[in-house]
């Protein structure tokens, strides 16, 4: 028999977020859709599982662990690092999670102290507040590395807390009402974030909604990822995707297939402007104009403006320092590269290598060293082409474009088809794009 049985919990089932296999929230009757944002409907799994395999730290200890008994399992599920990257994406950093600790510990620290002068449960109040004087972050995470990594519950089997545990973990496995696990944030998202940073990044997250799929709170095929999502983003930016603004639609199209490849369990927190769809004029300046709009509508996403690593990219920003960018909205440009410091050019000189970062770096500088090279040892040069009187710079344009987007998407088909070609095809460049788009909040 389990601690756990289904038929009691028909009218208030539960459902447990699970890492590494430790319950690390719970929520009765429904999922918490903050929590579902770590996940997309990709990460949904059907299955078959022996009864007796069930969590035991959330069921308890099976009296027949040879039990044959079978049920189906509904949950969403992904790599511990997965989440990281998603949660980073988010905005839910360890940077973030250190200062909303601290912020939320000072403001429940100046609670307990106005109980004690109040008179309101002094001593209680009094020595409360002098554990979170001298709580910290750092004392926190390794407590909850302890808990988790030993399995230690709270009260809900009847056990006791064990004599002479840590201070610190006797607070995450306190009654904790207003904080859970004792953890202080206004999200619990950043107690999510510092609970992956203590386990093994190859560990499981998990969403185990069995239980609220056979008690009937949620249907066999019910999306429920996306409805807790679509609940969310009328809400808070954080939760809607972010938005890639980039200067024509070849650049959108580039970047949209490499996070495909290279981050797909990221790819859904992005969206690209669709030139195409819009029929908006790709170009510099029109990137400018989209920048300019979209921060005078006001709109709410997150929104990253990736401009060209060249003169003109950098001639137009120009347009952009006078105006003052709500915090959601980021411009950046295509990081420089070593490989670009001495790259092939081509001008009146004739072909001599030169640093070609600021100056003529479009997206097709990004494809690769296997797609920019014509033969063995010779790289597609880029050719000068015009000169920016603003910034006393030349302008250069690699040559044959046409050559190198079939080439690179010739090396899209095949890593699509082989995964295992993306260990020995050059993706630096356009990795080293999206790693800059990630971090863009940070």
């Amino acid at each position: 028999m389990w601690a756990r049985d289904r038929g009691e919990l028909k009218m208030g089932t539960y459902t447990e977020l699970t890492i590494a296999d430790y319950p690390l929230i719970s929520s009765k009757s429904a999922v918490i859709p903050e929590v579902m944002t770590i996940f997309r409907e990709t990460d949904r799994h059907v299955f078959t599982r022996r009864v007796a395999e069930r969590n035991r730290l959330v069921w308890g200890t099976h009296d027949d662990p040879n039990d044959g008994k079978m049920e189906t399992v509904f949950e969403y599920s992904c790599d511990t690092r997965m989440v990281i990257d998603r949660l980073n994406v988010m905005g839910f950093t360890l940077r973030r999670v250190r200062e909303d600790f601290e912020a939320c510990r000072r403001a429940e620290l100046d609670e307990y102290g106005w109980r004690a002068e109040e008179g309101y449960d002094s001593t209680w109040a009094a020595e409360s507040a002098n554990f979170l004087k001298g709580l910290t972050l750092d004392m926190y995470t390794g407590a909850l590395a302890k808990v988790i990594s030993e399995g230690l519950r709270r009260d809900h089997f009847g056990q006791n807390l064990k004599e002479g545990l840590d201070p610190v973990v006797k607070h995450i496995l306190g009654d904790g009402e207003d904080y859970l696990l004792g953890f202080f944030c206004s999200d619990v998202r950043l107690l999510l974030r510092l609970a992956c940073e203590v386990v093994s990044a190859q560990s499981h997250v998990v969403q185990d909604i069995t239980e609220l799929v056979h008690a009937g709170y949620y249907g066999e095929q019910y999306a429920v990822c996306d409805d807790a999502i679509r609940a969310l983003t009328e809400g808070h930016p954080e939760n809607a995707p972010r938005i890639v603004l980039t200067e024509g639609s070849t650049d959108a199209a580039i970047l949209k297939k490499a996070l495909a490849l290279l981050y797909p369990h990221l790819s859904e927190y992005y969206v690209f402007f669709d030139f195409d769809f819009s029929r908006f004029p790709g170009g510099v300046g029109h990137l400018v104009s989209i920048v300019k709009a979209f921060a005078a509508a006001g709109i709410a996403n997150r929104i990253i403006a990736v401009f060209d690593n060249d003169t003109a990219a950098r001639e137009a920003r120009r347009a952009l320092e006078s105006v003052s960018l709500p915090p959601n909205i980021a411009v950046q440009a295509y990081p420089e590269l070593d490989f670009l410091r001495a790259y092939p050019t081509l001008g009146p000189g004739g072909l001599m290598s030169l640093d070609v970062n600021g100056l003529a770096a479009s997206i097709e500088l990004y494809l690769g060293e296997d797609v920019l090279r014509d033969g063995p040892n010779t790289l597609t040069p880029v050719q000068w082409k015009g000169y920016s009187e603003a910034l006393r710079k030349y302008q250069g344009e690699v040559m044959d474009k046409a050559k190198l987007h079939a080439k690179y998407q010739d090396k899209v088909a095949r890593c699509t088809s082989d995964p295992e070609l993306l260990k020995i095809t050059d993706w630096s460049g356009l990795s080293a794009i999206l790693q800059m788009i990630f971090r863009a909040f940070e």
